[in-house]
């Protein structure tokens, strides 16, 4: 496996949309990376390099998401915003992006400038993002494709990756203790409990309309309150909740939006939802509320993908339910 060129820390900037053009296919990927339209007005800009992307986790189907690697070994993410769906129809999904080592450079003593408005219009007209009219393409939706299963046993390539992420400062000792130990005692859970802990006793499942608006303050309802809403795959409506997510039952926590529409990644169907919220600053911990760090895997996984909360598991926080 080749070395990146760039490491944790490293200043780059986003190259111009020409040079990243010469890079893709006529379907507007490299290597089976699609380039989105979200990530033109990065163009031109520096960023430090957040993290090399080793692994990366995906929904192949419901409540199933291993662990693939990128064969070339040459993505990053960045320190910049997450995507904002602003190409794909309003998408709340708030995916980090990758960025292929060929849309960056170094660096240097030369000033960068982003394109201009009419460069990055013209830019978007040549990016595809409906291959069909009832089907969006984006990374999340290609990532599959992009990616590759890890040759041999996935553990012993899982522990050698989050060595090297703390050898090269991706990871703090005490983050990697943290994860270590989460991840040892999600194992020994399930070892005592079984994957049925988190199923629920209903075939519809029920909601509840709570209205949730940005910066109200709320509580997480308790463990039982949250299964008793659920099916017997662990899902409300459809959407699941990870055991990760139940570490922050009976904490409080702020809205952060309200989730009305994201691209499914295993069909690239636009999916209407309702009575759902992102949350942040849980506790006094806004990473951990924000994004999922995927305990049940060994290390985290760098993708970060949000957490959605349907309300019925919420209640507002100056309200108890009995």
């Amino acid at each position: 496996m080749r070395s990146p060129n760039f490491r944790c820390g490293d200043r780059i900037v986003v190259r111009t949309p020409e040079e990243i053009f010469a890079t893709l296919d006529a379907e507007g990927r490299l290597d089976g990376l699609p380039f989105m339209p979200e990530m033109l007005e990065w163009c031109g800009k520096s960023f430090q390099v957040f993290r090399h992307v080793e692994k990366t986790c995906m929904e192949v189907e419901p409540g199933f998401y291993p662990n693939r690697r990128f064969a070339m070994n040459d993505v990053f993410f960045l320190d910049g915003p997450r995507c904002d769906g602003s190409g794909h129809d309003g998408c709340h999904r708030g995916c980090r992006i990758f960025w292929k080592e060929a849309w960056l450079r170094a660096a240097d003593d030369v000033s960068a400038s982003p394109p201009a408005i009419q460069e990055v219009a013209a830019a978007r007209a040549r990016l595809s993002v409906k291959p069909a009219a009832d089907r969006y393409m984006c990374q999340s939706t290609e990532l599959f494709s992009a990616t590759e299963a890890f040759p041999g046993k996935k553990k012993p390539w899982l522990a050698r990756i989050a060595i090297r992420e703390l050898q090269n400062g991706e990871l703090s000792v005490t983050l990697f203790t943290r994860l270590l130990f989460r991840w040892l005692r999600l194992r020994a859970w399930r070892t005592f409990a079984g994957d049925n802990s988190l199923r629920g006793p209903n075939t519809r499942t029920p909601s509840d309309s709570l209205d949730l608006q940005p910066g109200e303050r709320v509580r997480v309802r308790s463990r039982n309150a949250i299964i008793a809403t659920l099916d017997a795959t662990g899902r409300n409506r459809g959407m699941g909740i990870c055991e990760e997510m139940t570490r922050f039952c009976n904490g409080e926590a702020d809205v952060n939006m309200r989730v009305e529409r994201i691209i499914d990644e295993k069909t690239g169907k636009m999916r209407s939802m309702h009575q759902t919220v992102k949350l942040e600053n849980l506790s006094g911990d806004s990473r951990a509320c924000f994004e999922c760090l995927c305990h049940g895997e060994l290390g985290d996984c760098p993708r970060g993908e949000l957490m959605f909360w349907r309300e019925i598991w919420l209640e507002r926080a100056s309200e108890v339910r009995q």
